[in-house]
């Protein structure tokens, strides 16, 4: 292991007492796999990681999960980056300093009062801390003297800049429009769409897209539109296609029924408060959301959104027959 330079020159048997130690620990090391688990012996055991960058993400980061309503997700997943790569926050290292791109962890325990590492300061001004950066020769860890701890790298959760980007999506009330508008008939078709403005619709080919980032981090997502649950006022719910709002009607089509989203009403309101049918829409959205972090991404299905009633007054079509004269 390399160590720090001391004050003076190290004595013989200091450091013939060290290398003992060392090559003890090395002995238990191919005789325990106890030993395996002591964090700063596998921070002064060199590796890919310490070498380069090779290994950064061989640690499992924590599961995304599912998310619902809008990204939660469970759990931590703080995600670090350094000079524009991607790096554990931290690890069997210890934790990242953000400034230097090193990973600390307090040598425990500390030396004794005395000890070189000191460098003459008095144990418990300051402490004794194993660094591991990816520009050390050989990939070797140092132990150095600090006499505070060194900052530690918070890191991004790229769940809630997905949450964030969802947030930032601006999607409008649906607005219920019918033909006919005002009164219909019983048994009559009803057409049914809503606005395709103010958002308040995406199909699946016209995404919302909305981007998110920090410190490095990026994420991406995109949301639509998965279809419409009109709600007509007298029981019956009409779910219609998930790649259209809903056909505008026009004259020419005269008293044809909506190709792609219609109701026939088979009672009229009278009996409704101001004898008239509420009407209102519900639509669904579902968003995808990914990042620049392998791992992290998925699906979830967001909070519908439901508009204003709209009204429509639905009359019986009165026959009026004559009656006929005897002759």
């Amino acid at each position: 292991m390399l160590r720090a330079a001391g004050p003076g020159p190290q004595a013989p048997t200091v450091r013939q007492r060290r290398w003992a130690a060392l090559l003890a620990a090395l002995v238990l090391a191919l005789s325990s796999p106890l030993w395996l688990h002591s964090s700063r012996a596998a921070a002064a055991t060199s590796g890919p990681c310490a070498v380069d960058w090779l290994c950064v993400g061989a640690s499992t980061p924590p599961s995304p999960g599912s998310t619902s309503g809008g990204g939660g997700g469970s759990g931590g997943g703080n995600v670090c980056t350094y000079l524009g790569k991607i790096v554990d926050c931290s690890n069997q290292y210890g934790a990242l300093d953000p400034q230097d791109g090193c990973y600390y962890m307090e040598v425990q325990p500390q030396p004794p009062a005395g000890d070189p590492l000191w460098a003459g300061h008095t144990p418990g001004a300051g402490a004794i801390y194993l660094r591991t950066c990816s520009n050390q020769a050989a990939g070797d860890s140092v132990e150095i003297y600090l006499p505070g701890a060194p900052p530690v790298a918070q890191g991004t959760d790229p769940r809630v800049l997905a949450r964030q980007a969802w947030d930032a999506i601006q999607r409008g009330r649906p607005v219920v429009h019918t033909a006919p508008g005002g009164t219909a008939l019983v048994g009559a078709p009803i057409w049914l769409w809503i606005d395709r403005g103010n958002q308040a619709w995406a199909g699946a080919d016209k995404k919302i897209i909305q981007i998110a980032s920090k410190d490095g981090i990026w994420v991406k997502l995109e949301a639509w539109s998965t279809g419409i649950t009109w709600d007509m006022g007298d029981g019956g719910l009409v779910g219609c296609t998930a790649d259209n709002p809903g056909t505008p009607y026009t004259a020419s089509d005269g008293s044809n029924p909506s190709p792609d989203c219609g109701y026939t009403y088979r009672q009229p309101s009278a009996s409704q408060p101001g004898q008239l049918y509420a009407i209102t829409a519900v639509v669904a959205w579902h968003a995808h959301w990914s990042s620049n972090v392998p791992g992290f991404g998925g699906d979830f299905n967001a909070d519908s959104i439901a508009g204003p009633a709209t009204t429509l007054r639905v009359d019986e079509l009165q026959v009026l027959n004559q009656p006929t004269k005897n002759s």
